[in-house]
């Protein structure tokens, strides 16, 4: 059962499918496992395990990034996604019941519990603030490396002996780190850095400091007081402490006449989309426009799975407007109809210029 990944493309894509009682009951039988035995128990085909952990195979490729540049993703093939895939509902459903206060990324939603933490709840903390002030870690996943998984494994919640946490570090990693496209890795790095998260929430409040932690974007804001160099200092001091460090050029300091951002959201009366998002979603729905027009002309496999995989992106971006501006708003309509439309092309459409497919 694979959960989802971070970013707008998987805030609003998690979907609760389990009660409370049924992720505390998956938590508890897997925190009572201590040996590989133990996790065959559970399902779990281990010898696979075992046989894969000698040399977890992975494709690698870049895709580019909104922002600029590219962002390397690390891939498992089938067989290991669909064992990972079993590891990561365990997981979430661990680091759910344990979940830091600051944390807010990567927590699967669950039935019955009303308040779901995800990006939209992440900057709606920081709403009101007078100082605010960003921080990213650098290369986040890459960081948590295969001998911290070891470690944290067979450290509260979790009971694994040294051999089955041996062999699940070298399973849940690649180049001796979390990979970048792993099922796994996003809540191996929530575990990973929850005495962090701890230690950082504390401190933070000592300083009566609002902060909140959204997979490798870090916020702190004030209400009364504005935050300094010597803050900032001190957050990195943490972070070297634990074995993490930041990203220089993510830094960004807001002060009381600033425009506030957080994740990508701006901090009005309310949380709002910016602007970019909404330019680079048109482009989106022009493109996929006229690849459902080529579609409907060449009967082509691969270029229908390309209609498929850009369809599910667009449709992911317009589902996370709704989730922050809300399902009832007019925004969320309009784009609505505009993704119908481009699904649907007419006649005339069909009949137009082979020209626009130079738009590509």
């Amino acid at each position: 059962m694979a959960m989802a990944k971070c970013n707008w493309r998987i805030t609003t894509g998690i979907m609760a499918k389990f009660y409370l009682r049924e992720v505390q009951d998956a938590a508890r039988r897997f925190c009572s496992c201590v040996t590989v035995e133990d996790l065959q128990q559970l399902g779990i085909d281990m010898s696979q395990v075992q046989l894969l952990s000698l040399n977890p195979p992975y494709y690698e490729f870049d895709v580019p990034k909104s922002s600029g540049g590219f962002r390397h993703i690390e891939a498992p093939e089938s067989h290991l996604k669909k064992l990972l895939r079993w590891f990561n509902f365990y997981l979430q459903c661990v680091y759910f019941c344990v979940q830091t206060k600051a944390s807010f990324g990567y927590i699967i939603r669950v039935k019955g519990v009303k308040r779901w933490k995800n990006i939209l709840e992440n900057a709606r903390s920081h709403l009101g603030a007078k100082s605010l002030l960003n921080v990213d870690f650098e290369n986040f996943f890459h960081q948590i490396s295969r001998q911290r998984v070891c470690v944290f494994l067979q450290k509260h919640p979790f009971h694994f002996d040294k051999k089955t946490a041996f062999i699940l570090s070298k399973f849940f990693t690649h180049r001796g780190r979390l990979p970048m496209g792993s099922p796994t890795s996003p809540a191996l790095s929530n575990l990973a850095v929850m005495e962090f998260d701890e230690e950082l929430y504390d401190w933070s409040c000592s300083r009566e400091l609002i902060f909140t932690r959204f997979v490798d974007d870090m916020t702190f804001s004030s209400r009364n007081r504005p935050i300094q160099l010597a803050d900032l200092e001190a957050i990195k001091s943490i972070c070297g402490r634990h074995g993490l460090k930041l990203n220089p050029a993510k830094t960004t300091f807001f002060d009381a006449d600033d425009e506030k951002k957080v994740t990508g959201l701006v901090l009005n009366d309310t949380v709002d989309i910016e602007d970019s998002f909404y330019k680079e979603l048109d482009g989106d729905l022009k493109r996929l426009k006229y690849l459902v027009e080529v579609s409907f002309r060449i009967e082509n496999h691969n270029r229908h799975e390309l209609v498929m995989d850009f369809k599910k992106e667009v449709a992911g971006k317009i589902n996370f407007i709704g989730m922050i501006e809300g399902y009832d708003s007019s925004i969320f309509y309009k784009y609505r109809q505009r993704f119908k439309r481009a699904l649907n092309p007419d006649e005339e459409a069909l009949s137009s210029s082979w020209a626009n497919f130079s738009y590509f």
